[in-house]
């Protein structure tokens, strides 16, 4: 396990898993590999998404040893780490620091000194030849796509950062990307309502955690680098599957982690309603929204938790 994992208090494990995500990929995976490399597109400019992955995944032999917990279900799981040979070999040192790094068994160790599971989930960070992170159901199965990383940094080039800091914004945003992915696993296995559009409910788990579970500048930076690529998302959105994807538009989910970061703490940023990025009819509901998902999704998750 990497040393920087030994800093985290075992008192709050949910914060460490977003600490040891962001931190590791950051520092340990930040130099080099994936950034500038440009992303592929299909022939007619539109992103590859929601396309089932292939090839062969391969479980790592040193899996991080399930600790006791006080959760008021049985552990009968773990989140296991598994790595696959990359095809696209322009991503294989990066892939390779992964495995060397040990990166993906630290974020499941972290996970498993959090969470009861009642059957082991799979955690993989993968070439998948198209831009996407999703969650299986079927395979219990967590998937990060390096394409989604390379597009994000290359979209935060494209609204005028420089590359230290694109990079750094790059991991901020697969952080929250990560934490929306495990919103749906835990949806799925501990079989969670979801009224309303599940990505939503997923959206708020995602920015509840950074903010109030993980708190400080770094978490509530990464919600916010996640809320830019939703912008980004939406200035090149296909106008003729806008309206039938399951999510919603991206510039409503940009609006919407922006709102609940502005209802956490209304101080801090009250310059987003006085600049007029977060408009004043939508403010003045924002603290109560974000009270809303901050109580729903304690309730959710607390009969699950370890600690």
């Amino acid at each position: 396990m990497h040393k920087l994992f030994n800093i985290f208090s075992p008192n709050q494990p949910m914060k460490s898993l977003v600490l040891a995500l962001f931190l590791i990929l950051s520092f340990v995976l930040g130099c080099g590999g994936l950034t500038g490399r440009k992303t592929e597109e299909n022939k007619n400019g539109k992103k590859e998404e929601k396309k089932r992955p292939t090839g062969e995944h391969k479980k790592t032999e040193d899996e991080p040893k399930k600790p006791e917990g006080k959760s008021e279900i049985q552990d009968k799981g773990d989140f296991k780490a598994v790595y696959s040979d990359v095809q696209d070999q322009s991503f294989k040192d990066f892939n390779q620091r992964m495995k060397d790094q040990k990166v993906i068994e630290g974020i499941a160790n972290d996970l498993n000194k959090s969470l009861a599971l009642p059957m082991d989930v799979t955690l993989t960070f993968k070439d998948c030849g198209f831009i996407n992170a999703f969650y299986m159901p079927s395979e219990k199965s967590i998937t990060i796509c390096y394409e989604l990383m390379v597009d994000s940094y290359n979209s935060f080039l494209k609204m005028g950062y420089k590359e230290d800091e694109a990079n750094e914004r790059m991991f901020g945003a697969t952080t929250f990307f990560f934490l929306h992915e495990l919103g749906h696993c835990l949806i799925d296995v501990y079989q969670l309502p979801a009224v309303g559009r599940e990505e939503d409910s997923v959206d708020q788990l995602s920015t509840y955690i950074l903010i109030e579970e993980m708190g400080g500048d770094n978490g509530e930076s990464a919600a916010i680098n996640g809320a830019l690529i939703f912008k980004a998302w939406a200035e090149n959105a296909d106008p003729e599957r806008l309206y039938a994807d399951e999510h919603s538009f991206g510039m409503v989910r940009y609006f919407n982690v922006i709102c609940w970061l502005y209802g956490a703490n209304q101080q801090k940023y009250q310059q987003l309603v006085a600049n007029g990025v977060l408009p004043e009819e939508r403010a003045v509901r924002c603290p109560d929204e974000y009270q809303k998902l901050s109580t729903s999704w304690k309730k959710l998750t607390q009969p699950y938790r370890k600690d």
